[in-house]
């Protein structure tokens, strides 16, 4: 039988993508805490993040298609 490798480049997109999320998450705590707005930096850091990562995928999709 096989032996299941784990690739662990295969993660790389999916780990790219969820770090852009809990990155602009982290941001948007950390300026909600100084200034003291209550939702709204959160929110705009999370869109930034889900962007940010949406566009590094497209960017990594790319590259795959290329190769």
């Amino acid at each position: 039988m096989a032996k299941n490798s784990l690739n662990l480049q295969d993660f790389g997109p999916v780990s790219s993508f969820s770090t852009s999320i809990i990155s602009g998450l982290l941001v948007g705590l950390l300026i909600q805490y100084f200034i003291g707005y209550e939702p709204v930096p959160v929110i705009i850091f999370v869109l930034i993040g889900i962007y940010d990562g949406s566009r590094r995928m497209w960017q990594i999709s790319k590259k795959i298609e290329g190769k």
